[in-house]
């Protein structure tokens, strides 16, 4: 198997998320995106259109820590940054 570097990975995952009741948020998945050669900015590669006004980006591994971790945190959506 070729080895990738990190050119080669995505630097954000892609999602639409929707409010939903009692503080919670669906995340679904719906691309990528890759930063430039240049590091001046992203290339956003979707796979399905977001079907409401909120697109946010993730790091790959800040979701890893979160679903390796022995204690998953859930958090109300007024704790998270804007």
């Amino acid at each position: 198997m070729a080895k990738r570097d990190d050119k080669n990975q995505p630097s954000f995952e892609v999602f639409s998320v929707k409010d939903g009741p009692e503080d919670k948020s669906f995340f679904n998945r719906i691309g990528t995106a890759f930063r430039h050669k240049d590091g001046e900015g992203h290339t956003i590669s979707l796979n399905a259109l977001p079907v409401n006004d909120k697109i946010v980006l993730r790091t790959p591994k800040e979701r890893l820590d979160e679903m390796r971790s022995a204690n998953p945190q859930r958090r109300e959506r007024s704790d998270r940054e804007r």
